[in-house]
């Protein structure tokens, strides 16, 4: 919305020093309600030519995205005006340039408030949804329009959370729009320090991994404190990561209540940790884009949701439960269902997941008189599917109990990389004959159910 000046000092009480929340290079903030909703109104300092250029940017950047992890821009004001002010010792009749935007108030406030040296003061969760939801809303800027949008001053100050901890970035004064995703120079460096990439300090290049390096250095400190950069660079990657898994690890510890599974929560923490130091390769090159590091983590919350699964599953009539597995994941988790027709045959897939970095070697047994398997054993790369097909053999009648005693097993046992190369088909049965002695096996155990188009 275009708002009238005389509007804004109106909500703003004159853009009272009690309504002001904040102060940045290039203007204040106040806090103030239009129209029955919290704004967030930005004023412009009254420098020329500058600040033109900053508002512009902000502005017309802000009005090609819309993303929940962006902020949104409500209104603007941009408007001349001829006044008294005082100059040099005088009263003069002076033309200003009164320029601000209003945004969606962020209760939160930024990022920035809650890191210390030594570590972030928000618990793992938060920080987590906060290092997700500013990928998603940075992914937004560099793809989701025609031409990429380059932040190129992301950092925690300008990362603003609302009432719910939801994350957005803000302040796209300096951001640029290219038209491609190139490598571009510039001469005039603008940014802050500790955040801008070395090839921009050292040769003012311009590209998509500029962002990155940013973000890199924001998640480092926000899983290792302000000092966390600086001791990352003292370290191998490998050192870095134990360092910052074994202080999140106390951390959790020290509040059993609040979590459900530190397992779980420190998984997060090591693949944060690794993405945020490929981030802040000195090469550019070997930084990811923000569209891979997004998919890293779509990528990890799907092998989580799969474990979760396993461990959610009841317990059967031994104590154990249906899939007991920490190696082979195998959807559907609860069981096999075959829809039934007499003399008819029916088939259903199963999906294996290999949930490990190595490899593994898989062996499905189910009763062979009344159903048969595409590929019942072979081996699996690391974090790798396969899809089986089972079908249930042409039936003159359905068991009187649809659920019916039938199981499907799979059993899953680790191979060395030299192992799974040289197997063949008649090795399986040695190999699992072997692993079943040594205790080395892993199995998931599926009941049969029949049921009808009925």
């Amino acid at each position: 919305m275009d708002l009238k000046f005389h509007l804004i000092e109106n909500i703003t009480n004159d853009f009272s020093e009690d309504q002001k929340v904040g102060s940045g290079g290039y203007g204040d903030v106040y806090k103030a309600v239009y129209k029955g909703e919290e704004i967030a109104v930005k004023k412009l300092h009254a420098l020329q030519g500058l600040d033109d250029k900053q508002f512009h940017n902000e502005f017309l950047n802000l009005t090609k995205v819309s993303h929940e992890n962006v902020v949104r821009l409500i209104g603007y004001c941009y408007e001349s005006r001829h006044k008294y002010v005082k100059h040099n010792g005088e009263t003069v009749w002076a033309k200003s340039m009164e320029r601000v935007l209003c945004f969606e108030y962020m209760q939160g406030g930024s990022l920035e408030k809650h890191i210390s040296d030594e570590s972030c003061g928000l618990d793992w969760p938060t920080c987590y949804n906060i290092i997700r939801g500013t990928c998603e809303g940075l992914n937004h800027l560099h793809c989701a329009t025609e031409n990429p949008i380059f932040h190129l001053d992301l950092k925690p100050a300008n990362i603003l959370l609302d009432k719910t901890m939801t994350p957005k970035i803000a302040d796209l004064g300096l951001s640029r729009v290219f038209s491609s995703s190139k490598t571009h120079k510039t001469e005039m460096l603008n940014g802050t320090h500790g955040y801008m990439p070395p090839e921009y300090l050292e040769g003012g290049s311009i590209s998509n991994k500029f962002d990155v390096y940013s973000l890199g250095v924001i998640i480092i400190k926000m899983i290792a404190g302000n000092t966390g950069h600086f001791r990352c660079s003292q370290m191998s990657a490998e050192q870095f990561v134990e360092l910052v898994s074994e202080n999140w690890k106390k951390r959790l510890q020290a509040m059993p209540g609040l979590y459900s599974s530190h397992e779980i929560d420190i998984q997060r923490v090591n693949k944060c940790a690794e993405i945020a130091i490929s981030c802040v390769d000195k090469d550019r090159e070997k930084r990811p884009f923000i569209k891979d590091i997004v998919h890293e983590l779509q990528k990890l919350e799907a092998e989580i949701k799969k474990l979760s699964q396993i461990s959610d599953l009841p317990e059967d009539r031994t104590g154990q439960r249906s899939c007991d597995t920490n190696v082979l994941s195998v959807d559907p988790t609860l069981e096999l269902r075959f829809v039934f027709e007499q003399r008819k045959e029916a088939s259903c897939c199963l999906q294996l997941t290999n949930m490990t970095d190595g490899f593994i070697a898989f062996n499905v047994k189910i009763n062979p008189d009344k159903y048969r398997i595409q590929q019942s054993r072979g081996t699996m790369p690391p974090c790798s599917k396969r899809y089986i097909v089972v079908t249930m053999k042409a039936q003159a009648n359905a068991p009187p109990n649809m659920r019916c005693q039938d199981m499907l097993f799979v059993q899953s046992t680790g191979l060395t990389q030299e192992q799974a190369l040289g197997l063949n088909g008649n090795d399986y049965q040695d190999l699992f004959e072997t692993a079943m002695a040594e205790r080395v096996v892993d199995v998931v155990k599926l009941p049969i159910v029949h049921v009808t188009l009925d």
